[in-house]
């Protein structure tokens, strides 16, 4: 028997499995349906059970100057566990060329309606180059989950779940006693990526964070979630904020700029082991795990290294602190500015 023949036998098998798990599984749905009225409860109950439970299942883009709002993947999973006798799944369909293709199926069995649906997402930088495999990685899995949620909220009717996104929204607005807090909180999570309250302010259109109320608490809370999603980049949300200027350079004597031999960037010596840094940066606090990990990953993704950092900033990459930690990603952005 030849490979193809095994391989044939293989994949109509696997065939008549899953086609034998599918009938099962409608069966049961028939013969256990579900009620909306439960479904209703337990979603309604899962979606405002707390304030930070309430605020995963929104998510907010700034979009050439307007906030696109809608359901998180997280309130999709809650709807489709609410739901029941359902089927849904996502997976990469391709992920050639510049963008990576990925597929989100839902499948009520009970009804037998099955919805899908397809999201691209680039997987190139600014010059054109692929990413490399590990960030190719997480875009996938970033364009499955919002697939995913697509498909879930499709094959799931909107007049179903709509009044609860509104009551997930009520709970995270809370109200002008929990404002301070809540806005505080929203804050400080922001500063694990770098965002200063500048940014957000500039973002949010107020002129500082005190002017931040309820519906504006929600949009912050919304974009954040959408950072952890995978569906925007502190970047990208950040991108209309106005960015604090770059540190001032210390001015240097007339004999020492002389002194100084003309290099091309690029002929830079690479700095020797143990040698003093040019600069040393400012004494403030260090990165936290996060914003090492997401600077890190910006490097990659830009074809840079720890290296160039040195050459551009006179000091090393473990002496970022948040002094210069957007002075640094503002570079990386745009290494030829």
């Amino acid at each position: 028997m030849e490979v193809q023949d095994i391989m044939t036998i293989e994949s109509g098998t696997i065939a008549l499995l899953n086609k034998s798990e599918i009938e099962q599984q409608v069966t049961t749905a028939h013969k256990f349906p579900r009620s909306i009225k439960k479904f209703r409860d337990e979603a309604m109950q899962m979606v405002t059970l707390t304030e930070k439970v309430a605020g995963e299942c929104i998510y907010s883009l700034p979009r050439a100057g307007k906030t696109i709002e809608g359901p998180s993947a997280r309130f999709a999973e809650v709807i489709a566990s609410a739901w029941g006798n359902s089927r849904a799944g996502a997976r990469v369909v391709s992920d050639q060329g510049e963008f990576v293709t990925t597929q989100g199926v839902f499948h009520d069995l009970e009804k037998n309606v099955a919805i899908t649906y397809e999201v691209q997402r680039r997987i190139t930088d600014s010059r054109g180059k692929r990413y490399n495999a590990d960030m190719i990685g997480v875009t996938a899995n970033a364009a499955c989950s919002i697939a995913l949620r697509n498909a879930i909220l499709k094959g799931v009717p909107k007049a179903f779940w709509a009044d609860m996104y509104d009551a997930a929204r009520a709970t995270v607005m809370g109200d002008f006693k929990t404002l301070a807090n809540r806005r505080a909180d929203a804050i400080k999570a922001f500063q694990s990526y770098g965002v200063t309250q500048d940014q957000i302010c500039s973002t949010l259109g107020v002129s500082g964070t005190d002017d931040i109320g309820l519906e504006k608490l929600v949009t912050l809370r919304g974009i954040l979630t959408a950072i952890k999603e995978g569906d925007t980049t502190p970047e990208q949300a950040f991108a209309n904020a106005d960015l604090p200027p770059a540190p001032p350079k210390m001015p240097q004597s007339k004999s020492a700029k002389a002194a100084e031999p003309a290099m091309a960037p690029e002929s830079i010596p690479e700095p020797k082991t143990g040698e003093l840094p040019l600069q040393e940066p400012k004494n403030e606090s260090p990165l936290s795990e996060a914003q090492f990990d997401y600077l890190k990953m910006k490097l990659e993704t830009a074809a840079l290294s720890s290296t160039d950092i040195q050459r551009q900033f006179g000091f090393a990459m473990a002496d970022i602190t948040n002094a210069n930690f957007n002075d640094v990603l503002a570079w990386i952005k745009n290494p030829a500015a």
